[in-house]
């Protein structure tokens, strides 16, 4: 084929009629080359395209490799204790994840504390958890700090955070996160968590099966490729691109619509019943839960416009969640408006993964700080914190 190629293209088109038996039709490309030229056409594509995404994951490499201190249970993911772990996601620095004695990402031991110390446990998906940043950028940890200081002693924060398929389990781990003796516990929970809600658990010991190739797994693989994501990355960098490409969407985008969708009624329900589930076994032992919402991206984009653009709303969500969550005594905030209008907009979120950054983990971590100073238990932080 390849010798068929390089005759085609050395070979020295006639340019004499005469010679070439056919004076009124001139020169015809010859047949073969209607295949070879589309073909060499293709190839070349092909190769640049290949070339292009192979020093794309030289530049930005990426650990593709799943988190080798997590394993499945049958009652969601948990950590291997004393672990360390390095993750880094293309766009991103490398993280480090270290877990105690517990199996908890927190710099503090899960021991029993002292009486009368202050204790915070964590509660939700990879978010809570603090995944993409280093653990002292996370808004556990920036949280602690702060509060440490204005409480007078350490507040000991211990993170049961996991993966988004864990969320609708969390009543499950009740029983453990009552045993630290918390002062309160804080859940978060984002639109992506809620999407993924009724996701069926890990099953322990059970490969998920090859997928099979077709058009979706196609357009997800090309989705996933590097050189897609550094175009969707430098697109993303414009916030207004990101909304009208955010819109565009029906279900995914329908949060921010008013008013909200059958969908994410039933989403929000379903919160309720997982709220319920929870407060049963946190009210009798008098332990606070707090809700904070985690918005995306394109939700706080919005809400930083001057108007909203026709039928949208960026807070008709947070106001359904709202609503559902004091059905069950618990107090609910919303950190939207803490990231619109928080300095950097670009530190605040990984333009193609969409975890918050380090921006976003401050931003949250001074809701929580509020939300937890508001509570009776840390009202000794209130009268030592400075005037």
């Amino acid at each position: 084929m390849f010798d068929s190629i390089l005759m085609t293209l050395t070979q020295p088109a006639s340019t004499d009629g005469a010679a070439s038996g056919d004076t009124e039709a001139g020169w015809r490309l010859p047949r073969r080359d209607y295949v070879l030229l589309p073909l060499i056409f293709v190839i070349t594509i092909v190769v640049l395209l290949v070339a292009g995404e192979v020093s794309a994951r030289v530049i930005y490499p990426q650990a593709d490799a799943s988190e080798p201190c997590e394993y499945p249970t049958s009652t969601g993911f948990r950590y291997r204790p004393m672990c360390t772990s390095h993750s880094k996601v293309w766009e991103g620095p490398w993280v480090t994840q270290h877990f105690n004695a517990c199996g908890y990402r927190a710099a503090e031991s899960c021991a029993p504390r002292p009486a009368g110390s202050l204790r915070v446990v964590v509660v939700g998906s990879s978010t809570a958890r603090g995944a993409l940043v280093n653990y002292d950028e996370s808004f556990a940890a920036r949280a602690s700090g702060v509060l440490s200081k204005q409480c007078g002693g350490v507040v000991d924060f211990q993170n049961l955070g996991s993966e988004p398929s864990d969320v609708d389990r969390i009543d499950l781990r009740m029983q453990e996160a009552l045993a630290l003796k918390p002062s309160a516990i804080v859940m978060t929970i984002g639109p992506f968590d809620l999407i993924h809600l009724k996701d069926p658990p890990p099953t322990p010991g059970r490969e998920a099966p090859p997928e099979r190739f077709n058009l979706r797994t196609a357009v997800s693989m090309l989705r996933e490729s590097r050189l897609f994501l550094l175009m969707q990355y430098h697109l993303y960098t414009d916030p207004s691109f990101q909304i009208r490409g955010f819109l565009l969407n029906d279900d995914p985008a329908d949060y921010v619509r008013r008013p909200l969708s059958a969908a994410w009624q039933r989403r929000v329900s379903d919160l309720g019943d997982l709220l319920g589930r929870i407060t049963v076994r946190t009210e009798p032992e008098h332990v606070p839960l707090l809700l904070f919402y985690l918005p995306e991206r394109a939700q706080v984009a919005l809400a930083r416009l001057p108007s909203d653009p026709p039928g949208v709303d960026p807070f008709v969500l947070g106001s359904a969640l709202d609503a559902e969550a004091g059905r069950f005594g618990v107090r609910f905030f919303d950190a939207t408006k803490a990231f619109a209008t928080a300095a950097d907009f670009q530190s605040l979120f990984y333009l193609t993964d969409g975890h918050p950054k380090e921006g976003g983990h401050a931003a949250l971590a001074g809701v929580v700080e509020q939300g937890l100073l508001s509570e009776p238990a840390f009202a000794v932080c209130r009268r030592a914190s400075p005037k």
